[in-house]
């Protein structure tokens, strides 16, 4: 009996064919929604923003999944290529520093996720102050991942790289996204009696074997003693969701 003779690209070709892989698709993730069942509990209220809003006696604690299309608007002068550049290079052009601008690669209809973003409200009616710390905010997820939340310090050393030679348009797109998470960044501040506050929390790109996930606040502080130590705090659990497809091209309706 003849033996086949096979090929280096059909032992490819069979290789990616054994593990599942199909050729000219690509991994994708629809939007973060929120978990139905998990957060029907009292305390919890679900908008129709996709955002999910804790309630203790009238403190309010909002988390918002924000996609890089809700942040480009939201910051559309610092996402827009400037005038002149031909072939836009993400790193150097837009300072957008939550998303790759309107950069696209070559042959893609839209840009990969820079980073996932959340927009974090406190509306504090309940308590003197409260405080709660961006370093104490994590994602976990039932496979075991782990994200934390990225602290300015981390998010300007990403940057830092692209500042060459730190002079000219690198040293001003260096600056411009610094100064920007500066602003808008949720820092440790107490909020007290009768604020509102909010601001972003940043956290690496999920893998795709993630779908289900929680975001932890740990620790917010709500009472304090005569001498300022805290004496009363709790954790705030969040449950969100998403679809991981693989395709030749996203989803006009998950874009």
């Amino acid at each position: 009996m003849k033996r086949p003779v096979y090929t280096l690209p059909g032992v490819i070709l069979l290789l990616f064919c054994s593990c599942g892989i199909r050729l000219g698709y690509q991994h994708f993730a629809g939007p973060i929604l929120p978990v139905s069942g998990a957060t029907e509990a009292k305390e919890y209220v679900v908008g129709d923003d996709r955002s999910i809003t804790y309630l203790r006696d009238r403190l309010e604690v909002a988390l918002l999944p924000l996609t890089a299309e809700a942040l480009n608007r939201q910051f559309s002068n610092e996402s827009a290529t400037p005038k002149g550049f031909r072939q836009p290079n993400p790193y150097a052009t837009a300072r957008n520093p939550y998303t790759y601008g309107d950069w696209k690669p070559p042959g893609e209809e839209q840009a990969p996720e820079r980073f996932t973003v959340f927009l974090l409200k406190v509306k504090n009616y309940a308590y003197p102050k409260v405080r709660i710390d961006p370093a104490d905010i994590s994602i976990i997820a039932p496979n075991g991942r782990r994200y934390q939340a990225l602290s300015l310090s981390a998010l300007v050393e990403y940057y830092w790289p692209y500042a060459v030679a730190y002079a000219g348009n690198s040293r001003s797109n260096f600056t411009g996204r610094r100064d920007l998470l500066r602003r808008t960044l949720f820092n440790n501040d107490f909020v007290f009696s009768g604020q509102e506050k909010e601001g972003y929390i940043v956290f690496p790109i999920l893998d795709r074997d993630v779908e289900e996930f929680e975001v932890r606040v740990k620790d917010m502080l709500l009472r304090f003693d005569y001498k300022g130590e805290p004496v009363e705090k709790i954790d705030i659990p969040y449950h969100f969701r998403r679809e991981v497809y693989a395709a030749q091209k996203p989803r006009v309706d998950q874009r």
